[in-house]
C-alpha cells in the first residue's frame, strides 16, 4: 500500500448509515489519495492529531485481532462493543464468517489504529 507512505491525513469521515470510512490524504507531490474502507464493522483510532502522517496500512491476521486488542475488547465488552458476544471466539467467528478484513493503520506521526471492513479501495486524484 505504498501509495500512502508519508501521506498527510487531510480528513476522514465515518458514515455509519452506509458503513464506510472515507479518508483523504496528500502525498509529498501534493497529489491527493482517497482511501475508502467499505462495509466496516468496527474501528478504533488513537492519537488523532492535526498534521498526522501515515506510515502504512497493512492487512493483519484476523486470528491475531483479539490478542492484539485484548485490553480494549475486555474494557468495552460490557458496553456491547463491537458487538454482543459471550466468548472472544464468537467475535472472531463472526468476523471470519462475514468476510471482514483487519486493516492496521500505522503512523509516522499522529493517527493510528485499525479498521475491520470488507475491503479497501485507493483512488488517486490529481
Amino acid at each position: 500500500m505504498s501509495k500512502i507512505h508519508d501521506c498527510k491525513i487531510l480528513n476522514y469521515q465515518i458514515d455509519f448509515e452506509y458503513s464506510k470510512i472515507d479518508m483523504k490524504v496528500e502525498n509529498e507531490q501534493e497529489k491527493q489519495v482517497k482511501i475508502l474502507f467499505k462495509d466496516f464493522f468496527a474501528f478504533h483510532f488513537e492519537n488523532q492529531l492535526s498534521g498526522s502522517i501515515l506510515f502504512d496500512i497493512v492487512e493483519g491476521d484476523v486470528d491475531s485481532f483479539a490478542l492484539e486488542n485484548k485490553e480494549l475488547l475486555d474494557k468495552e465488552k460490557d458496553y456491547l462493543w463491537p458487538m454482543d458476544y459471550e466468548y472472544v471466539e464468537d467475535l472472531i467467528n463472526y468476523i471470519k464468517e462475514n468476510s471482514y478484513h483487519y486493516y492496521k493503520i500505522y503512523a509516522s506521526y499522529g493517527l493510528n489504529g485499525w479498521i475491520l471492513s470488507k475491503g479497501v479501495i485507493f483512488e488517486e486524484n490529481g
